[in-house]
């Protein structure tokens, strides 16, 4: 009986730690302000293999910063090809390189690589014009498509591949920690079992997969109330010049680029304020909130 028991304990011990497990492999993102000093970080996205950069910036050259990516948003409105933004990326990375901003273990030419869509290439179809037929609903007057893309924008979520996995890997968790509570332990076993693949999974993705299969960013919150998003997002792509200003809706997918979390609340699966430039496969963004059906 007190074999029972503990194997209970165990089991039970077992769930929650795969249950909170997404936690404690979260990473934190903030800046806090010390003896005149804000803390900076920045993050590659869409590629695997560097690890974030958190540098201790001045006020003033935190300003600087500020004032760069006012500047950065108006050399961006004043191009009209991709050929003519392309150089203004490069410099970007440039400019954040002088501050320690490039994410640890990146070089300059390959921050500028993946920012401009290098690591994209071999994804893009030969002929769009054939998909825009098939699809025109995709491709329509809110939609940019293999763009290059910046934004600072103040409800935003970014969602890597492995967070794809960490929402079943929980509910099976938490749902194999109540059998287990009723004294269902030889139904929970089978639950513990997809729990623990969903975490090693949930591992693997999130620290080797080496292609940047999913990396989304969703701009405003859609869960009731929905609330938009509010800034500013300039794309320059297959479909021309498309910029939105001002609260919107969109979907970024197949991100590869930096960002740099702006708020001191901002989580790994938070909507927050963030400023982030380099490539997307698709933008679709809107004035007017989704609807489901």
């Amino acid at each position: 009986m007190r074999l029972k028991k503990i194997l209970a304990l165990g089991i039970i011990f077992l769930f929650i730690g795969v249950a909170v497990a997404p936690s404690i492999n979260s990473t934190v993102v903030k800046a806090s302000n010390d003896n005149d000093l804000v803390e900076v970080t920045s993050q590659a996205c869409g590629i695997q293999g560097f690890g974030n950069t958190t540098v201790k910036l001045t006020k003033q050259q935190y300003q600087n910063l500020e004032q760069y990516l006012v500047d950065f948003r108006a050399r961006l409105n004043q191009t009209t090809t991709r050929e003519e933004a392309v150089p203004i990326f490069k410099e970007a990375v440039v400019e954040l390189n002088k501050y320690g901003l490039l994410p640890k273990g990146m070089s300059v030419e390959e921050a500028e690589k993946l920012v401009t869509g290098g690591y994209l290439n071999k994804m893009i179809p030969k002929n769009i014009k054939s998909l825009e037929k098939k699809f025109p609903s995709v491709f329509s007057n809110n939609s940019n498509f293999f763009c290059l893309i910046g934004g600072n924008t103040n409800n935003t979520m970014f969602i890597g591949p492995s967070y794809l996995l960490m929402y079943p890997m929980m509910a099976l968790g938490g749902f194999g920690a109540l059998l287990v509570l009723l004294g269902k332990i030889i139904l929970a076993i089978p639950f513990g079992v997809l729990a623990v693949l969903f975490e090693f999974l949930f591992l693997f993705f999130h620290s080797s997969f080496p292609i940047p299969m999913i990396n989304y960013i969703e701009l405003g919150d859609r869960r009731e109330p929905k609330s938009p998003d509010e800034g500013w997002v300039n794309s320059i792509g297959k479909f021309g010049k498309k910029n939105w200003s001002g609260e919107f809706y969109g979907d970024i997918y197949f991100f590869s680029g930096l960002r740099i979390p702006l708020n001191p609340e901002d989580w790994w699966m938070d909507h927050g304020k963030y400023f982030y430039l380099g490539s997307a496969l698709w933008a679709n963004i809107s004035y007017e909130p989704p609807q489901y059906k």
